[in-house]
């Protein structure tokens, strides 16, 4: 089994994220919405550009139109010593954690994993509320 660690940053406020040295890297985010003291899950991307620029995408096409206080979180991928950065294991860890926690706001991945068949994810750091475990063991 492939196991590939996930370590969060943030979560950061959309008016200034470009203060923050993590956005100019690429890997997985999350997009919340906070409401009062509520906090939601709305959506898990991925990028190989720099986070900054995939999320000022989102902010025009439709999370500029959100109420609230919306919030992201970055997760760059940490592999064992002796794997290497690919789109495809980019697009395996967006599709497991979209699929386990279902954010209202994804299309793709919610009803079938599309990676390789054994992956476990470790979410470290400021994970918010991704699991802070998930694998494709869970999905049998």
């Amino acid at each position: 089994m492939e196991k590939i660690t996930l370590h969060w940053y943030g979560p950061y406020d959309l008016s200034n994220i470009e203060n923050h040295d993590v956005t100019y890297e690429n890997g997985i985010y999350a997009i919340y919405r906070i409401w009062g003291n509520s906090q939601k899950l709305l959506y898990i991307g991925k990028t190989e550009r720099n986070f900054i620029d995939r999320i000022k995408e989102h902010y025009r096409n439709w999370v500029g139109d959100l109420r609230g206080k919306v919030k992201v979180r970055f997760g760059i991928l940490e592999l064992d010593k002796g794997k290497r950065f690919s789109k495809k294991r980019l697009a395996d860890v967006e599709s497991l954690l979209i699929l386990k926690h279902q954010p209202p706001e994804n299309e793709k991945s919610k009803s079938f994993y599309y990676g390789r068949k054994k992956l476990e994810i470790l979410n470290t750091g400021r994970r918010g509320l991704v699991d802070r475990k998930v694998s494709t063991i869970q999905l049998v």
